[in-house]
């Protein structure tokens, strides 16, 4: 019996590390091309498996594609709460940090964002898994003004902050002539002009 289970969990860590490898791979190759661009032999060779198993836990390309970009929302909306919850921090400029920092380090997750706003696919059944996770986001942003003592338009002041630092990252994350420690200082001393903007309109 203790065999039996033994073999059980082995199982299912083995399933469970093969399905972490194939999001992983779509989560690469997402972030490179466009959705529709996009095809499931291609992730299979990223992730160095058959084509076949992915199928085995995923039924179509679009029902991978909103898993990994529900993963990665999660991921990332938790621990921007968790950062703006802070006592005794600035917290326009906590989130401001925390955006930059993760999506610079997490730029696969920020290219497979960035091509879905500007291409998206509204013949995706999943799309409004996607508009759940947009809003998750914004809720979110939100309450960084709502912590900030913002006492309206706190959600127009989301959807600013979110285009602004959205902005930096397209603008400059590749600028070209500059080292990536360079792009990096000068990434972050805009997002303290941004900071500087938005405390202004809240104390205004």
């Amino acid at each position: 019996m203790a065999k039996k289970d033994t073999l059980v969990r082995l199982k299912k860590k083995e399933r469970e590390l093969r399905q972490s490898l194939i999001i992983e791979a779509a989560r690469q190759v997402f972030g490179e091309k466009t959705y529709d661009s996009v095809s499931m032999a291609e992730i299979a060779n990223t992730a160095g498996i058959a084509k076949s198993s992915i199928y085995t836990y995923f039924k179509s390309q679009e029902e991978l594609y909103a898993k990994v970009a529900y993963q990665d929302a999660c991921v990332f909306i938790k621990e921007l709460k968790k950062q703006i919850q802070k006592k005794d921090k600035n917290v326009i400029r906590t989130a401001i940090e925390y955006f930059l920092d993760y999506y610079i380090a997490n730029e696969p997750q920020w290219r497979m964002i960035t091509h879905f706003a500007l291409h998206g696919n509204r013949d995706m059944g999943s799309i409004d898994k996607l508009n759940e996770i947009g809003r998750g986001l914004m809720d979110a942003f939100e309450t960084i003004f709502i912590y900030s003592g913002c006492r309206k338009d706190t959600r127009l002041m989301s959807h600013t902050l979110f285009s602004c630092l959205s902005g930096i990252l397209i603008a400059f994350r590749n600028y070209p002539g500059r080292s990536e420690e360079e792009r990096i200082a000068h990434m972050k001393r805009i997002g303290l002009v941004i900071e500087s903007m938005f405390t202004a309109l809240i104390n205004k």
